[in-house]
């Protein structure tokens, strides 16, 4: 099935669709208030499970999510008077989104299970035109006439479409970005940010060269480090990383509103996310250490209190870099972070500048804009840079890592005692590529190593991977750094049945059956999954989110007699599943 994209049509085509447009309630000339006048666009749901700014992959967030109490159909009001602009319908993404214009102010309502009626019947137009186009998928722009909604008018009913589990995602949008839409709707919040962990770090030649962990504790009187005052050589070139994260009436952690920084109570840095520009979106790994997604465990987001080389992200203030220069007198630094219903936390630390030198051993200076090539000592590891791989002037440093070693860094179950063939780790961490590098690693030939990236706490994320027989190694490419590994993986999926109100699920003339399917290591390979009823091949999907594989079968099929379901799957290196039942 194709995607239709409405707009520029001509002829008998266009007719008909006008037809059909001029069939709704429309608009052509509305009055607007401003975005102070919106209203929250769901009764009663002022939970968040993620907030303006969050980081993903690499990129930004340009939302936020409303949690739905793990429901689908909730009304979306709309927050003020507007007209219906665009409409999509795609299996991934934002799945069902409706984008409302009012007046200079767009906003955006992902992941919907179905659209409003309303006077403009809206979800019956819809219909109408993948019916008429023959099309699973849509994306048809408003040009001329347009529905209108007014202001609390339910527009649409939250959903799961396009990914993740029931929620609504919900944007602000100008014409030069996305608004924090906890601007103009103030949500119910007594708690404070939380504060994970303090990274005390010294930059030399446009990389970190030194990183220390310092753990936080937090007692009556707010949050305190466990070293009250950390000490480098005169001259160092200092800045922090700050592990923190809010929640908004629920459980899940969310991505900060505000954080400053003050040496001796001279504001040296901010970044806050009131706004977040088209352009911006490019620099979420540089707002954030990706590194630092996960400590002890727990989720948490690990900010950058620098502006290095290279981020030129808007919520940054103009007060300063951030770094701090290690000199001869004690220097105060205080950290506050802010929620958007003003909650805020406070941590202080003093940088001294009486302690010795540096070195940054085993680091090479690499220059921007030239090919080169790094390696260990043994020549088992080695890093090929390409000419624009680099920002920046770097010091990167390459090492080989003991295998019981790396098994205690990564703390995956899912790595055997004879799986771990080799590691290393490419300094430094909190280092992101603008183009892919390539790690080299040599190793026995076999149909089931692939080369895995991880870091410290996490699981080992399998990258895609080619054996170089004429070198004996395998190959793979990252945009960061981090602990490498060549893993045997001889374990195949896992495939189990979900609870029992989840195995099967009626929807209209359709059932459908549920199988939950993982693999801790490698990855499911989706393309591998195979799905039988009865001797026949039958089109199944998988959701990563829920994990599970989707089997939809006419109800008429299901007659009280046997029937007989067969599942087939692999991982990404090859290990073969199979799940075979009886059903009544």
């Amino acid at each position: 099935m194709g995607i239709f994209r409405g707009g520029g049509l001509s002829g008998r085509t266009a007719f008909l669709l006008y037809a059909l447009v001029v069939m709704i309630a429309c608009g052509f000339s509305l009055g607007f208030g401003s975005a102070e006048m919106f209203s929250w666009p769901l009764g009663g749901l002022e939970q968040l499970s993620a907030t303006l700014g969050e980081v993903r992959g690499r990129s930004l967030h340009s939302g936020v999510d409303i949690k739905t109490r793990g429901l689908n159909g909730q009304p979306v009001y709309a927050p003020a008077r507007g007209t219906v602009s665009r409409v999509l319908s795609k299996e991934s993404g934002y799945g069902n989104a409706l984008f409302l214009s009012h007046g200079g102010i767009e906003s955006v309502f992902g992941h919907l299970d179905s659209f409003g009626e309303g006077a403009a019947r809206l979800n019956t137009f819809i219909d109408i035109v993948k019916l008429m186009y023959n099309a699973d998928e849509l994306d048809f722009r408003f040009r001329k006439a347009r529905p209108v909604f007014d202001r609390g008018q339910v527009v649409a009913y939250t959903g799961e479409t396009g990914s993740g589990p029931p929620h609504l995602h919900y944007e602000l949008r100008t014409k030069d970005g996305y608004l924090n839409p906890l601007k103009f709707h103030p949500v119910r919040d007594t708690q404070p940010p939380v504060i994970d962990r303090l990274f005390i770090c010294v930059e030399e030649g446009g990389s970190t060269i030194v990183e220390r962990a310092i753990r936080v504790r937090r007692g009556w009187r707010g949050y305190a480090p466990d070293e009250s005052s950390v000490s480098f050589a005169r001259g160092s070139r200092v800045f922090l990383k700050l592990a923190c994260y809010d929640r908004v009436n629920s459980q899940n952690s969310v991505a900060i509103h505000r954080i400053a920084v003050f040496e001796n109570d001279k504001k040296i840095f901010t970044v806050a996310f009131d706004e977040v520009r088209y352009a911006d979106l490019q620099y979420g790994h540089m707002v954030y250490d990706l590194s630092k997604s996960t400590i002890d465990g727990s989720a948490t987001y690990t900010y950058f209190l620098c502006k290095r080389a290279g981020n030129a992200f808007s919520g940054i203030g103009a007060e300063g870099e951030g770094y701090i220069l290690a000199g001869p007198s004690p220097k105060r630094v205080r950290i506050e972070v802010s929620d958007f219903a003003g909650n805020s936390s406070v941590l202080e630390i003093t940088v001294r500048g009486d302690g010795r030198p540096v070195e940054s051993a085993g680091r090479v200076k690499f220059r921007r804009g030239a090919p080169a090539k790094l390696a260990d000592a043994s020549g088992a590891f080695s890093v090929r840079l390409r000419g624009d791989s680099l920002r920046s002037d770097a010091l990167l440093g390459l090492e080989a890592v003991a295998p019981d070693a790396a098994r205690a860094i990564s703390g995956s179950a899912g790595i055997k005692e004879a799986g771990l063939i080799a590691a290393c780790a490419l300094h430094p961490f909190d280092l992101q590529y603008a183009a892919p590098v390539e790690i080299a690693i040599k190793g026995p030939r076999g149909r089931d190593i692939l080369l895995y990236q991880f870091f410290e706490g996490r699981p080992p994320r399998p990258l895609p991977t080619s054996y170089i027989a004429s070198r004996g190694e395998y190959r793979a490419r990252s945009t960061a750094g981090g602990y490498f590994a060549l893993i045997r993986d001889t374990v195949p999926p896992s495939i189990s049945l979900p609870p029992t109100h989840e195995f099967m699920g009626d929807a209209g003339p359709y059932r459908k059956l549920h199988l939950v399917v993982h693999d801790g290591l490698s990855r499911l390979n989706e393309s591998s999954i195979e799905c039988m009823f009865d001797g026949e091949s039958l089109p199944c999907a998988y959701d990563i989110d829920r994990r599970w594989v989707e089997i939809v079968l006419p109800r008429a099929v299901f007659d009280g007699a046997y029937h007989h379901v067969f599942l087939k799957c692999a991982d990404a290196a090859g290990n073969t599943a199979l799940f075979s039942s009886p059903l009544r």
